[in-house]
């Protein structure tokens, strides 16, 4: 994972942008930023994990009358900026302001460096709403209506342009976390996550990740044990451990899945070292490599982690921030 999420590797790149255009500027800037990432990637780096237990809770503040009156003062793309940064400080309220506004910025926002460095630290939140929040801006970013026929535009032309297919994945992913197309939206993702071109695959797992079902789960396993490319494998690793929209409830669904990974002898050493730290983010549970010692620790005590998660905050989620 890395300096955003610590299983994985890949950036965010959307567009308003015609399609092929905004496929041709994700293509030249993936190498780089993909570089970047897994420079600063832990699990990489081999770093060690932090402690359980030891997460420090946000210092929630709130917006005040005075911040709201000069937000609403403002074009629509500082209201954006402005209170995707103050959700991303988890100041109360932003949220339900950016709720309330994002339908009428469709249209009238526009990329900048400052939006996607937000946006890349918004979707690594421990907060499920603030994340939420991510793609409800970027679909007003890129222009893209939540309805059935947006999702039709952009099947269509992922289907006769396969170029097209890694940012049609990456948006149509959150797309069905809106409510669009859910179903299709995951078979098609699912079809994509075993194309030939492994930045389809990348950004179908990216595409995934967004959904926030439980049906994913086993699209991430089947990945992260089969994928050729470890950059894909990787992904859908941290999609399990930490990315994406899944609950920790719903993380610990992949548990079982993950330690019998651990006893696969096909995996390579890298792999089954992301295996283990994928365990030890979704249970907090500070365990060895060794899946005798998991599987014990599941049997005893699994349901009870599951249960606890459950009754906590179902925002709540292992992020950067």
């Amino acid at each position: 994972m890395d300096n955003r999420d610590s299983l994985e590797i890949g950036g965010r790149r959307t567009s308003r942008a015609p399609i092929a255009w905004a496929i041709l500027t994700l293509t030249v800037v993936l190498a780089g930023r993909m570089k970047a990432q897994q420079a600063a990637n832990p699990i990489a780096a081999g770093e060690q994990l932090p402690v359980p237990g030891k997460w420090v809770a946000a210092d929630h503040s709130k917006l005040s009358e005075h911040n709201i009156e000069w937000m609403q003062t403002q074009a629509p793309q500082v209201e954006a900026e402005y209170l995707l940064s103050a959700a991303i400080n988890h100041d109360k309220g932003a949220t339900d302001w950016i709720n309330k506004l994002v339908d009428g910025w469709h249209g009238k926002l526009r990329r900048t460096q400052k939006w996607e460095d937000l946006q890349d630290t918004a979707l690594y939140s421990n907060d499920l709403r603030v994340r939420a929040a991510a793609i409800e801006i970027n679909l007003a970013v890129t222009n893209l209506a939540k309805t059935d026929e947006t999702a039709d535009r952009l099947i269509r032309s992922a289907e006769s342009i396969p170029s097209n297919r890694p940012w049609a994945a990456w948006e149509l992913g959150m797309l069905a976390n809106r409510g669009v197309e859910k179903e299709r939206i995951h078979l098609l993702l699912v079809n994509y996550s075993h194309d030939p071109e492994q930045q389809t695959r990348f950004w179908a797992v990216e595409g995934l990740a967004h959904l926030g079902t439980d049906e994913t789960i086993k699209d991430f396993l089947d990945v992260f044990r089969g994928d050729v490319s470890m950059e894909v494998r990787e992904r859908a690793g941290c999609s399990l451990a930490k990315s994406g929209m899944l609950t920790r409830e719903q993380r610990m669904k992949a548990v079982p899945g993950l330690i019998d990974l651990g006893d696969d002898d096909s995996l390579n050493e890298t792999t089954r070292n992301w295996v283990y730290q994928a365990l030890r983010e979704i249970t907090n549970e500070a365990l060895s490599n060794n899946s005798a010692a998991w599987r014990s620790w599941y049997a005893k005590f699994g349901v009870a982690r599951q249960q606890e998660f459950r009754q906590g905050d179902s925002w709540a989620v292992v992020g950067n921030n």
